[in-house]
């Protein structure tokens, strides 16, 4: 079925492709699959492909790319229904759940009435997609979160969390990159470093991504971050 959508002008040089408020990830892998191709066209004047939870958002040069015909290609793209499959990567990502690593998951246990190793155990069980980038550099919302975990972002966000903290909030998880406020319930912490600012390198997890949560004790997870102070991420997993 051909995903409907209204188009809405961001100033001067920016297209809004909105397919409204529901998204999932067969809509996700549309706009990813959508803004592949826009970027491969090589039209004049086309600047970046921005692809979040439920719109897509093209930047150019109004001087070079007119906007009626850049209207006209995305019109095209999503004018033949297509079955798109996950052609993203897989990461492994050790996660420390618990403790002074994940404050909150005794709390997000005892709301979901099960008990805190089973939430981990949950938390840990799903193949997770990136939807999209954004908030900090390299923070990745990924979902969906298993049912009895769902949860509303806290009522007083905390005005530090630390970088690495693996957090939760509605039907998405996410790592923080970066320290920095936060209002998602912190359930563990991962040594997996997703953005260096340091090494300017790009981050680790990009849209269509999947990602596998991996629980570790304290032992593997101070021998991980020993390792990633060194420069190690991880690879992604083959045939993941």
């Amino acid at each position: 079925m051909r995903p409907s959508f209204t188009f809405f002008d961001c100033g001067e040089s920016a297209l809004l492709v909105d397919f409204g408020s529901r998204y999932n990830k067969t809509l996700s892998l549309a706009i990813l699959d959508a803004a592949g191709r826009l970027a491969k066209m090589g039209l004049p004047g086309l600047r970046e492909c921005v692809p979040a939870l439920s719109s897509l958002t093209v930047f150019y040069d109004p001087l070079q790319l007119q906007r009626e015909r850049l209207a006209a290609e995305v019109e095209a793209l999503f004018a033949v229904p297509q079955t798109i499959g996950d052609r993203g990567r897989t990461f492994e990502i050790a996660v420390l759940y618990g403790g002074e690593a994940g404050p909150d998951l005794d709390e997000v246990a005892a709301r979901a009435g099960i008990a805190a190793e089973e939430a981990a155990r949950l938390h840990a069980s799903r193949l997770y997609h990136v939807y999209m980038l954004g908030f900090l550099p390299g923070f990745a919302y990924l979902g969906s979160v298993p049912e009895p975990l769902r949860l509303p972002r806290r009522a007083t966000p905390r005005a530090r969390v630390p970088a690495g903290s693996v957090a939760i909030a509605s039907d998405m998880t996410a790592v923080y990159p970066l320290e920095s406020p936060g209002g998602w319930h912190l359930i563990g912490s991962t040594p997996v470093v997703l953005w260096d600012m340091a090494r300017q390198e790009e981050p680790l997890l990009k849209p269509g991504d999947r990602v596998r949560f991996v629980p570790v004790d304290s032992f593997e997870s101070a021998a991980l971050r020993q390792r990633a102070a060194a420069g190690w991420k991880p690879e992604p997993v083959e045939g993941g």
